[in-house]
C-alpha cells in the first residue's frame, strides 16, 4: 500500500507537488466508490419486487383447472353455459397460436369461474357475465361497441376491462349474455391493454359464435318453449339443451308423453308432477345410498344424486310423487351417456 512518505518521494522525482499525488489517489478512491453504488443500485432495481415475471413453473395454479374437450357451441348458446363449461369454451374458442399472437408472447391457459391466462407480463380472464357493469375497479366505464355490438370499457395505468353484450337478454332472465375481458399486467411497467382487449374480444366472439340457434325465447317465471331433442348426455351443454333432455328421459321414465313437459332455462323440466333439476354447484350432499352407482341422498320427498366426486358439485334433484329412486335409476344413465 502507498505510503505519505511514498507520495513525497514521487514528487521529488518528478519535481510535481505532493499534493496533486494525493489528490489523484482521492479521485480514484471517489470512482470507485461511485461505481459500487452505481452497481448496488441496479442489483437493487432488478430485485424488487413486480420489476419482472415469469411464467408459474407449475401450472394449472392450484384453484385452476386443465382444459378439457368441449363441445363447441354456436350461435347465442354460449351465453346459456355453466360457468365452468364456459370457461372451457372460451379458453379454447381460439387456438393456443392466436391467443399467443393477441397477448405477444408465450401464453398458459386454465379454466375455473372464468378464463385465465397469463403471459410474462399480463393476467388476463374472459367469462361471461350477466349485464354490463355499470363500474368497473377500474372506474366508470365509457361506451364503444366491439365487432359492432354495444360495449362498454374501462382502462386505467393497471389495465383494461372491457364487456361486450353479445344477446340482448334482461338479466333476472338467467342467462349470461355479457363478455367480460379483462387484463391487468403482472410488471410494474404495464404494456398497452386496451387494444389487446379489443383485439381478444373480437376474436372469441368469432370462435364462440359461429352460425347457429337463437336463444329460446324466455318467460317471466324462465320457462321456455318445449323441443324434442335427440337423447344424450347433459354433461357441457347449455342450459335449455339441458332442460329438453332432462324432459325427454322423464317422458321415458315415466312413460308418457313429453309434449305437456314444462322445460325452464334453468336446467330443469316439470312432467306429471314430477321435477328433474340440474344443478353445476349444490348444497353439500349427504350421500344415503347409490343410484346408478353414484351416492345419493334420498329425503325430505326428493332424491339428489352425486355426478362427480365433489359432494358439492354437479347434482341431478328429482321432486315429486311415485318412486323417485326408481326414476332416478333409470334416468340417470342416459342423462350422463352410459
Amino acid at each position: 500500500m502507498t505510503t505519505g512518505n511514498d507520495y513525497r518521494a514521487i514528487a521529488r522525482k518528478t519535481d510535481r507537488p505532493m499534493w496533486i499525488w494525493a489528490g489523484c489517489a482521492l479521485t480514484s478512491v471517489l470512482l470507485l466508490f461511485g461505481v459500487g453504488i452505481f452497481v448496488a443500485i441496479t442489483l437493487l432495481n432488478e430485485d424488487e419486487p413486480g420489476t419482472e415475471a415469469e411464467l408459474p413453473e407449475v401450472w394449472p395454479s392450484k384453484s385452476g383447472e386443465a382444459l378439457r374437450p368441449v363441445p363447441m357451441p354456436t350461435g347465442e348458446m354460449v351465453t346459456a353455459l355453466t360457468g365452468g363449461t364456459g370457461a372451457q369454451v372460451l379458453c379454447q374458442a381460439i387456438p393456443e397460436q392466436r391467443w399467443e399472437e393477441i397477448l405477444g408472447g408465450r401464453t398458459l391457459r386454465e379454466a375455473g369461474g372464468a378464463c385465465h391466462a397469463v403471459t410474462v407480463e399480463l393476467d388476463v380472464s374472459a367469462q361471461m357475465i350477466p349485464a354490463l357493469p355499470e363500474d368497473t375497479s377500474r372506474g366508470v366505464p365509457t361506451r364503444t361497441t366491439v365487432a359492432g355490438k354495444l360495449a362498454v370499457i374501462a382502462s386505467d395505468k393497471d389495465g383494461t376491462s372491457l364487456s361486450v353484450e353479445l344477446v340482448e337478454v334482461a338479466p333476472h332472465k338467467g342467462a349470461s349474455p355479457v363478455l367480460n375481458v379483462a387484463i391487468r399486467g403482472r410488471v410494474l411497467k404495464v404494456p398497452e391493454t386496451e387494444s389487446k382487449a379489443k383485439a381478444l374480444a373480437e376474436a372469441l366472439i368469432a370462435g364462440s359464435t359461429p352460425p347457429g340457434p337463437k336463444l329460446p325465447k324466455i318467460g317471466e317465471d324462465g320457462e321456455i318453449p318445449l323441443e324434442k331433442p335427440a337423447p344424450g348426455p347433459i354433461k357441457d351443454q347449455p342450459l335449455p339443451v339441458i332442460s329438453w333432455l332432462l324432459c325427454g328421459e322423464l317422458g321415458r321414465a315415466l312413460g308418457v308423453p313429453v309434449d305437456t313437459a314444462k322445460p325452464t332455462f334453468f336446467a330443469a323440466c316439470e312432467l306429471n308432477g314430477v321435477t328433474a333439476d340440474y344443478g353445476e354447484l349444490s348444497s353439500t350432499v349427504l350421500p344415503s345410498t347409490s343410484i346408478a352407482g353414484l351416492p345419493a341422498q334420498v329425503a325430505d320427498g326428493s332424491v339428489i344424486v352425486q355426478l362427480t366426486g365433489d359432494p358439492g358439485g354437479e347434482t341431478l334433484k328429482f321432486k315429486g310423487a311415485g318412486d323417485l329412486t326408481g326414476l332416478a335409476e333409470k334416468m340417470v344413465p342416459p342423462l350422463l351417456g352410459r
